[in-house]
């Protein structure tokens, strides 16, 4: 089973996990935040304040070029004053997420197989 200890541990080293973090965040950011790059509804779910406009941005980056640069990536592994990477503390949100998804292929394997791109890096630890 996927724990956050594990979720944090493939932030860390996988440049593609965070990317595909970024994208996942994004799509949980309302349709309104999406478009203005900001956090709207304090709903714990996407992305924070400080982190809106940058992720959201990132997103739609590696979407449009399938990669994010290594100065992108520095970005949101850069340690915080708590020791914590930018991209760590939605380390919950994405373990939430890889459980979900897990569950969904165990419920409707074929469901799940036409959208599972999504967080494969995060969820299943896969290289890319």
């Amino acid at each position: 089973m996927t724990t956050k200890t594990d979720i944090v541990n493939l932030l860390r080293t996988n440049d593609r996990a965070v990317a595909r973090a970024l994208v996942v965040l994004t799509e949980r950011q309302t349709a309104t935040e999406q478009a203005s790059e900001a956090t709207i509804n304090r709903n714990g779910e996407g992305f924070r304040p400080c982190h809106a406009r940058m992720g959201t941005s990132m997103a739609q980056f590696y979407n449009r070029r399938g990669y994010l640069s290594p100065k992108q990536i520095a970005y949101w592994r850069q340690p915080q004053k708590n020791g914590q990477t930018r991209i760590e503390v939605y380390a919950g949100q994405l373990l939430d997420i890889a459980l979900a998804r897990a569950a969904a292929q165990v419920q409707d394997p074929n469901a799940y197989a036409e959208r599972s791109a999504d967080l494969d890096a995060v969820a299943y630890g896969q290289n890319g």
